[in-house]
């Protein structure tokens, strides 16, 4: 099928005659006169970046054209906007109402000359929900600057402000200092209060104070306390989605004996064996199992052999010939590790519930010497498994399974994990997660053995034919190695829609250079109606071997201008690319394209910087106020992340498509993206659930490192007249995904669903029970619905 050619906006006829100029700041006017018909009058309509915004009937009168005694000179129109869409605007233009005919000259929206500039942005604090409020201080401090809270004139709380914010408009964003502040519990009461803010030196900061009102254990459960009728808690349900409650991190002890798992269980248990791998003293793991009111257990601590993880395979094949003969199963962890009262039978429990699962993998705790700092894992997650062997520290395998691997040379514990997948098929990996802390460890065995690690995953990868350089990479939580796939067989089309804005188009371009030099890879710009004669006669010229340039006129629809591309590009693969997304090296696609490799991997992700340095996309979590957020936007680029999460590939519900890429087949197979319930928004989002449906794994990246101005060219959706239709869009999203919202397999039920992912602990924590990374299922919306 041959693609479109260019196409813009229609010149005038040539009896046509009109101007369009800017009056004042947020005033436009002009006229339009048919000289070969003085007595026509026309409509005018005025677009804003391309969205219809006004329509005028152009019957005013207009000096330049009394002068000249033209008909009646009753040929003028003026517009008024609104100061938002100027300022958040790109271009304004006018056209004949219903055709393509310009009238005049499209203006770009800077500031007038002379005329006053926005104020830069100052110090802010938001509320997050129930008692925690977050917010940035403006300005270059050598020291974190401290915010402190006041209710009835008494100092309850104060932070530092010691984590970062990127704040500003795109192109012109200030790197801030970002704090996290919590009430005392006590103000969980259900009463309004209004808090007040003070900055270090006692003055009051901007915004304060903030009215709120918070819940013990959320409204909906004190509701259900009271027994109040079932309407009411269906109301407080939604309440509690949108402003959800949050623990602090740092209170993790206290929070676990408010939180406490139910005791006991249904009393049928199956023989578990314990084994103790590596250095250290067994007593304190046998201290605790003797406390954990299960009592069907045998243990035995295995000779060290070489490292933490480390043990000999024949010393592990005679404890379960042995001693652990009538065990089914067999629990893995290190020596010392402390057992909460709770775990074996948990363990236990998985198998239950899931009879065809070949291993279970629980939480953990880290003893920070003064406290405990809890590691809360995602369901099975294969790419961080080969990049952190998170999941090795403990777990429980089926005994045969364990047999069989130690029977093949399995030493160390990422090797027996990782024995266990060998001979199953990728999409019947019944991999178990078991939600909250099952052992305490000693942070110097999770940290240790990277060479371990990276040798095992060598040895597995090999197993599996899957060509890939594996190296040590940087940790501090856990071992950490890099999985560099070889880039599959294929071309790729990276597609980027445009509508003027040439600074950043040509900055983009100049940026991915060097990842098209191999011609493998082509470029299409999607152009969607560009008025500005600059961009117009740079894609005129722009079209060449490896360059395309699609006309695809209309409202703004990101989603219908994706799926265009998608219909006419040659290449296997789609790197989906914003105009405002500059890569920082030349290996981002190399590094995208070889985790794509897998076949079983749908979509690939990138870190997204914003220029200042902080985080702007690191993987999308679901359910943060009942939508999805982007992850790690308080971190800045050298932050390890929550659990090394910023320094590791690793899977995730969705990624965002300003930086996406996926293959064409698997694009069109699941009908792109659905360009009439998310043409802006969550289209993304949409895409990825689908593939996942396919089971389909998305996958982010931390090695694929871009700079994203983030919504530079089509404004924020804070707009009027685009905010309502970003609330169409999250309740669509809502709708058919709202399940998969509230139970979001690649993040912790024990982690705050508000704005902030991986910050906070849930107050209450959700669902604990043991849990796959399951396929999600989305709800069939009969149209008009």
């Amino acid at each position: 099928m041959k693609a479109p050619t260019a196409k813009h906006v229609a010149s005038m006829p040539p009896a046509l005659r009109t101007d369009f100029f800017r009056l004042e700041q947020y005033l436009f006017a002009g006229y339009v006169v048919d000289e070969n018909d003085l007595n026509r009058r026309f409509v005018v309509e005025l677009f804003v970046d391309g969205q219809p915004v006004k329509v005028v009937r152009a019957d005013a009168y207009t000096s330049e054209l009394a002068i000249e005694s033209i008909g009646d000179a009753c040929y003028g129109f003026a517009f008024s906007l609104h100061e938002q869409a100027v300022d958040h605007g790109s271009v304004v233009e006018a056209r004949l109402a219903n055709s393509d005919i310009a009238v005049g000259t499209p203006i770009a929206l800077k500031a007038r000359e002379g005329a006053e500039r926005a104020s830069p942005p100052g110090d802010e604090i938001r509320w997050l929900g129930g008692l925690r409020f977050d917010g940035w201080c403006i300005g270059d401090r050598e020291e974190a600057p401290t915010v402190a809270a006041i209710v009835d004139g008494e100092r309850v709380a104060e932070a530092r402000a010691s984590r970062w914010a990127n704040i500003g408009n795109p192109g012109e964003a200030r790197l801030a200092r970002r704090f996290d502040l919590y009430l005392p519990e006590r103000f969980a009461d259900g009463r309004v209060r209004r808090v007040q803010f003070v900055r270090d030196n006692d003055e009051d900061f901007p915004g304060s104070p903030l009215t709120i009102v918070a819940y013990d254990d959320g409204l909906s459960r004190s509701l259900h306390r009271l027994g109040g009728p079932d309407a009411e808690l269906l109301r407080a349900v939604q309440f509690d989605r949108m402003l959800p409650m949050a623990w602090p991190l740092s209170d993790y002890a206290q929070w676990r004996e408010r939180f406490p798992f139910p005791a006991g269980g249904d009393g049928d248990t199956a023989p578990l064996a314990i084994a103790l791998v590596g250095p250290g003293d067994p007593q304190p793991s046998l201290d605790s199992l003797g406390n954990a009111g299960f009592s069907d257990w045998v243990a035995a601590a295995l000779p060290e052999s070489g490292g933490r993880t480390a043990f000999a395979a024949e010393d592990l094949m005679e404890f379960l010939n042995a001693d652990a003969a009538n065990s089914d199963y067999v629990v893995l962890t290190h020596c010392g590790a402390r057992f909460s009262a709770e775990a074996l039978q948990r363990i236990a429990g998985s198998f239950r519930a899931f009879p065809d699962a070949i291993a279970c993998y629980g939480d953990f705790d880290l003893d920070g010497g003064d406290g405990s700092w809890p590691v809360l894992l995602p369901a099975f997650d294969y790419e961080r498994l080969l990049e952190q062997g998170y999941c090795a520290h403990l777990f429980a395998l089926r005994r045969e399974k364990a047999l069989a691997a130690a029977a093949t040379g399995a030493t160390d514990l990422y090797r027996l994990f990782l024995s266990a997948l060998e001979e199953v098929p990728a999409g019947l990996r019944n991999i178990v997660h078991l939600p909250g802390s099952l052992v305490t460890l000693d942070p110097r065995d999770v940290a240790a053995d990277a060479p371990l690690l990276a040798a095992a995953v060598s040895e597995h990868l090999r197993g599996r034919e899957v060509a890939a350089q594996v190296s040590e990479a940087a940790s501090s939580v856990f071992p950490a190695v890099r999985v560099a796939r070889s880039r599959p067989q294929g071309s790729t089309t990276i597609v980027i829609p445009v509508r003027d804005q040439i600074g950043l188009l040509r900055a983009c371009l100049q940026s991915i250079q060097p990842a098209v030099t191999d011609g493998k890879v082509d470029i299409m710009i999607v152009d969607n109606d560009s008025a500005d004669p600059e961009t117009i006669d740079f894609l005129d010229n722009l079209n060449s071997g490896f360059v395309t340039v699609v006309a695809v006129p209309g409202a703004f629809n990101f989603a219908r201008l994706n799926n265009v591309a998608a219909e006419y590009a040659s290449g296997d693969f789609l790197c989906f690319l914003n105009n405002d997304v500059n890569a920082r090296d030349a290996d981002w696609l190399d590094e995208m394209l070889g985790r794509l490799n897998e076949t079983d991997v749908g979509a690939v992700g990138a870190l997204l910087l914003w220029p200042t340095g902080v985080v702007q996309h690191a993987g999308t979590v679901l359910g943060p106020n009942f939508a999805a957020a982007h992850a790690f936007n308080d971190r800045i680029d050298t932050d390890p992340g929550y659990a090394d999460m910023l320094r590791t590939a690793r899977e995730c519900s969705a990624v965002t498509a300003a930086c996406l890429l996926t293959r064409r087949r698997d694009y069109l197979d699941v009908g792109g993206m659905d360009e009439l319930n998310f043409p802006i928004n969550f289209n993304d989002v949409d895409y990825c659930l689908k593939l996942r449906t396919k089971g389909k794994r998305i996958v982010f990246t931390p090695y694929a490192r871009l700079s994203h101005l983030e919504s530079a060219s089509r404004g924020q959706d804070t707009r009027p007249d685009l905010a309502s239709r970003f609330a169409r869009e999250l309740q669509n999203l809502r709708t058919r995904w709202g399940d998969h919202l509230v139970a979001d397999p690649y993040y912790s039920p024990a982690l705050s669903l508000d704005a902030m992912p991986f910050s906070a602990l849930a107050w209450p924590p959700r669902s604990r029970e043991p849990r796959l990374a399951a396929p999600p299922r989305p709800v069939k919306v009969p149209p008009g619905f």
